[in-house]
């Protein structure tokens, strides 16, 4: 007898993943606005329009909001950073100041939505060590891609008088965070994406620039 083989509907893995993404951006919206305690898994699947199985099927709770976070952080799911368009287009200009420019347009341009659901995830792991061991890991990452960044600017010319390369990608991970976004709305609600760009792009170019 001949094995029989899995048969796979192009139809259903498109539904599958349709349904996917839109369970994960009802827990990036509802994560970002009312935090992790009150989101509720039946609130997502209602946000979603699915059943809340669905919603189980896919990932327990703590797992939802790291797939969160990944979702707001980059372009696509399980996509590094290092892979986005974005973050590659500021790695490989060719100038110095055009690197910065870039990296602030990248940074401003998903500022609002990763304060709001990386404060969630903070709230989320002072009260679970799953979650704050998944921060922490989420931490080390985006220092590494720090790292990356300040070595192509390192790449393109002279960082400031006496930094060393990673010196200047532990200051610019500890100044570009989602707190310094959170604060920045904060201050000013009605902030917009190109003012905030401008911010994190001075910051970087007074960081790591002569």
């Amino acid at each position: 007898m001949k094995p029989t083989r899995a048969y796979r509907s192009p139809h259903r893995a498109a539904q599958a993943q349709a349904t996917r993404a839109a369970i994960l951006d009802a827990a990036v919206e509802l994560f970002c606005a009312d935090g992790y305690a009150r989101t509720t898994m039946q609130a997502i699947a209602t946000k979603a329009g699915v059943a809340v199985e669905s919603v189980y099927g896919l990932a327990p709770k703590a797992r939802l909001l790291e797939l969160a976070l990944e979702r707001t952080v980059v372009a696509g799911e399980n996509t590094p950073l290092a892979q986005e368009e974005s973050f590659r287009a500021a790695l490989d200009a060719e100038d110095q100041r055009d690197q910065v420019r870039l990296f602030g347009v990248m940074a401003g341009r998903r500022a609002r939505s990763y304060a709001a659901i990386s404060r969630a995830y903070v709230q989320a792991a002072a009260q679970d060590e799953a979650i704050a061991a998944a921060w922490h890991e989420q931490e080390r990452r985006r220092l590494q891609d720090m790292r990356l960044f300040v070595e192509a600017v390192a790449a393109r010319g002279d960082l400031r008088a006496g930094l060393t390369v990673e010196c200047a990608a532990t200051r610019l991970w500890a100044a570009c965070n989602w707190y310094t976004a959170w604060l920045l709305y904060e201050a000013e609600p009605d902030r917009d994406e190109a003012s905030v760009a401008a911010w994190f792009e001075t910051t970087a170019a007074a960081l790591l620039l002569q």
